[in-house]
């Protein structure tokens, strides 16, 4: 029989688990808002879809989202505790506080970095193809729906060198900061690290807002979990996105295959 106690501490965590959750949809979501509504507004929606506001549009907002994330919880505790007014600042921040060591940015990569990712990759790709096969056996899932990277197929050049900072630089590092760093971090300091890394997985793949894609990425961020575990940073894990989504821009924009 649970004691009054425990059930407090059972709701406690729940509640600290859709905080996380929620906060990384909402300010994901909002940062994208946040940015492209006013460059559409100022450029015009023909040019915001161009290769240059594109890649512009992803950078800024991952920026912002790691900026609300990670540096306003910093600056409103300190002003709670500089101002006594402010106080109640890190009440409401304090859950949302974090270190270069929960974000796993401490130290620099290494040549163990590098060989865990290539490794990571290939067991990613045996484990995302038996997860896509059996899906396939729904009628329902679309295993070749095309995903909207926000880039034309069609590109060469400036064009196609902007569209490979956006999808294998920004992209890789932001999301490994904000799912296997802030959002990692925070999970498994709440409820475990097997429970962390599946929950990462599920937010990470729900993120990707269709479902062969949120399949195929589910199972890449368990291997980047595991490797951000592995390694107490998050460098192994950012050289394994930036493979994965190197290999798709190859295929996609250099061989032109869809």
């Amino acid at each position: 029989m649970s004691t009054p106690r425990k059930s407090k501490f059972q709701l406690r965590k729940l509640l600290l688990i859709a905080n996380y959750t929620i906060s990384i949809f909402a300010i994901s979501y909002g940062a994208e808002l946040a940015v492209g509504y006013p460059m559409i507004l100022l450029i015009g929606f023909a040019a915001f879809r161009t290769p240059l506001f594109s890649a512009i549009y992803s950078g800024l907002t991952y920026a912002l989202a790691a900026f609300i994330l990670i540096f306003i919880p910093y600056f409103a505790i300190k002003l709670g505790k500089k101002y006594p007014k402010l106080n109640f600042l890190q009440k409401i921040f304090n859950p949302w506080r974090t270190n270069r060591k929960e974000l796993g940015l401490t130290g620099l990569p290494t040549f163990t970095d590098i060989t865990l990712s290539i490794i990571g990759f290939a067991i990613y790709i045996i484990i995302s193809g038996v997860l896509l096969k059996i899906f396939e056996l729904f009628p329902w899932f679309q295993a070749n729906q095309t995903q909207d990277v926000g880039f034309s197929h069609y590109l060469v050049g400036v064009d196609r060198a902007l569209a490979f900072i956006a999808l294998v630089i920004f992209a890789p590092v932001f999301e490994e900061i904000l799912f296997r760093g802030w959002l990692f971090g925070h999970l498994k300091n709440t409820i475990g690290k097997k429970l962390a890394i599946i929950l990462t997985s599920i937010i990470f793949g729900i993120a990707h807002g269709q479902w062969n894609v949120g399949i195929n990425v589910f199972c890449l961020s368990l291997i980047l979990c595991c490797l951000r575990d592995l390694t107490d940073s998050i460098y192994a894990s950012i050289l394994l996105h930036m493979i994965k989504n190197g290999v798709a821009f190859y295929l996609m924009y250099v061989i032109g295959f869809a």
